[in-house]
């Protein structure tokens, strides 16, 4: 080998330079009013649905996920049971709750990790306010974190705060030392919800092949530190886990939890018992292993979310480099090195895919991979401290208001679907799948 060969070996590899980046670009007094209102706005907005979810959804969807403990052996899900065990017995409701809100606040702090550290951290300029502004309302999870509050989003939160280290730290040693820390932290969050390493291998990945300053071979080991552990503990719970959980309904509290949305729900069914419904739903989505088929719903309104997916993730990098002038192309050179890398973990996500039917939950957790990334990636790139022109602000202004409401009309859909599949609950009471849509 020659020494010019030595002298390069792990080094990252070299793509196209990116144009050197021009003086930073403030808005002016009378845009920053404009947009001080435009974030006031998108605060009402997320506000809107922090009252919404409170009024009208339901919690009891989402209170198994706490249901069972290790009290018995180990089981899956076992340490939301523990966490919960910490409330006084007198507070389970109570706890329940927390943990309900909990899961959106923390994943909101990730968000706004991320907007901060776009419209902050990486230099001041208009482009890079308006991605941050941006941030709340594309279809990254937000709204989903506040109505439907799955621990999983848990995990998305420690990806973010990840990326954001990514792209702000100055050393190579703070990479390893990143990684692992997150490696474990999904870990523990796997214990929560097994899908949660399945689901963040590709945003991991693609984070340290992207935003990582460091040589070729400390990303990789780098990469592996961050998700590795996780599938190893996902491993052990399908291997050693106890399948049959029903004697765990007698540590379950009697009481009546709302099921069905309104404010005020009327009519049969309208509330539940929790200690029946959760002991129901526990004891038949552990007995048997659900897998996804044409037969309980068909393959029509899965390839619909898998379409609505698609288009959710690319109207997002859409406008991500709309709005900061970041061509695709480089990010695209950037991961170029990393194709076998990405390949697997996207071929991670298939066994989610296979034993759920909420595709749509899993496609919002798929843009949230890749859309961090490339918010992070593209607000550090020197197009974003451009001036914006007329046609940027046009094009934020479409796209803010655009994923506003297309979040309120996914709402509405979801729900008239889920209120069609419940007049067949006396097919789908006993299918793992579907148990939890039933009174």
């Amino acid at each position: 080998m020659s020494p010019e060969a030595k002298f390069g070996a792990g080094r990252p590899v070299v793509t196209e330079e990116p144009p050197a980046a021009p003086p930073s670009d403030e808005p002016s007094t009378r845009r920053r009013l404009g947009y001080a209102i435009v974030g006031l706005l998108v605060l009402l907005y997320v506000a809107s649905w922090v009252v919404f979810a409170s009024v009208y959804e339901p919690n009891l969807q989402f209170f198994p996920y706490y249901a069972v403990d290790y009290s018995q052996g180990f089981v899956r899900r076992g340490l939301g049971g523990e966490i919960l065990n910490l409330f006084p017995a007198d507070l389970y409701f109570g706890g329940l709750l927390v943990l309900r809100w909990l899961v959106p606040t923390v994943f909101g702090v990730g968000i706004a990790a991320v907007a901060w550290t776009v419209a902050v951290r990486f230099g001041r300029s208009e482009r890079r306010l308006m991605l941050a502004l941006l941030t709340p309302v594309l279809p990254l999870g937000v709204v989903h974190a506040l109505v439907l509050p799955t621990p999983d989003l848990l995990g998305e939160a420690a990806l973010a705060v990840f990326a954001v280290v990514l792209a702000s730290a100055k050393r190579d040693r703070s990479l390893p030392v990143a990684s692992g820390i997150y490696g474990a932290a999904i870990a523990v969050l796997t214990l929560i919800h097994e899908a949660v390493p399945f689901l963040l291998a590709l945003g991991a990945i693609l984070a340290i092949a992207v935003l990582a300053r460091s040589s070729t071979t400390i990303r990789r080991r780098s990469a592996m530190l961050a998700v590795a552990p996780g599938l190893v503990v996902a491993l052990a719970i399908a291997l050693l886990r106890r399948r049959d959980v029903s004697s765990q309904c007698a540590r379950l509290p009697h009481g009546p939890v709302r099921w069905a949305p309104g404010p005020a729900p009327t009519g049969e069914h309208a509330y539940v018992d929790y200690h029946d419904w959760t002991c129901r739903f526990i004891t038949v989505t552990t007995r048997k292993t659900p897998f996804i088929g044409p037969d309980q719903i068909g393959w029509g309104p899965l390839i619909m979310s898998t379409m609505a997916g698609i288009v959710i993730l690319a109207l997002t990098m859409l406008v991500v480099r709309g709005i900061s002038g970041a061509p695709f192309g480089r990010f695209r050179q950037a991961v170029q090195g990393w194709l076998s890398w990405v390949t697997v973990a996207t071929l991670l996500l298939l066994p989610v895919f296979a034993t759920s039917a909420d595709w749509t939950r899993w496609w919002i957790a798929i843009s949230f991979d890749v859309g961090v990334v490339y918010l992070l990636y593209a607000g550090r790139q020197p197009e974003s401290s451009r001036p914006a022109t007329r046609g940027t602000r046009v094009w934020f202004a479409v796209a803010i208001v655009f994923f506003a409401l297309s979040q309120i009309l996914a709402a509405v859909n979801t729900e008239q679907s889920v209120r069609g599949l419940v007049t067949r609950c006396s097919q789908l009471v006993d299918d793992p799948m579907w148990v939890g849509i039933c009174p």
